[in-house]
């Protein structure tokens, strides 16, 4: 048994290049190691890990629920935005509006203002031309008074003769 076991020795040695003495004390060495480990040393780490990975979800939750408040948020002042936005497209509008009816109303009194002037301007031609036909009728009746004396070359009653003479104009004119 003694050459089988040498047999394997040798065989482990030359393929492996491994002393199999080497190889139990190293396999012992790591369950020695590993026994340390674990009473010593296994229930710290595994507190550490638990504690780290209790930090790390707080850490996610608190993330997470910041996100949350962060979209509310932005949805928050998004809605803000667009109802400043409808406001300000109605003052907008309304100022607009205003501002048409004004010049709706400005156009309407200067074109009221203007007919006015208009009418008074005609109704002061109407006068001026009034004004003119009676002095031209007035000085034909003169002229004509001028002209009678001096045809008849006898001074009538200058106020009978007036009163043909517009008689006699009005009848011309009509």
């Amino acid at each position: 048994m003694e050459n089988v076991a040498q047999a394997i020795e040798e065989f482990v040695n030359s393929s492996l290049g491994v002393n199999p003495i080497e190889m139990v004390i190293q396999i012992a060495s790591t369950i020695v190691l590993f026994l340390v480990v674990k009473f010593f040393f296994w229930n710290h780490v595994t507190d550490f890990l638990e504690k780290r990975k209790e930090a790390m979800n707080e850490e996610f939750t608190k993330a997470k629920t910041a996100s949350d408040e962060a979209a509310k948020l932005k949805e928050q002042a998004d809605a803000e935005l667009h109802e400043i936005r409808q406001s300000a497209k109605g003052i907008y509008d309304e100022a607009k509006e205003r501002g048409e009816q004004e010049r709706k109303t400005i156009v309407s009194t200067a074109k009221q203002e203007a007919e006015r002037l208009l009418e008074n301007a005609q109704e002061e031609i109407e006068n001026e031309v009034e004004r003119a036909r009676t002095d031209i009728n007035n000085e034909i009746v003169s002229v004509a008074t001028l002209m009678a004396e001096k045809i008849i070359e006898k001074e009538l009653d200058p106020k009978k003769h007036k009163d043909i003479l517009q008689h006699v104009t009005k009848e011309v004119s009509n």
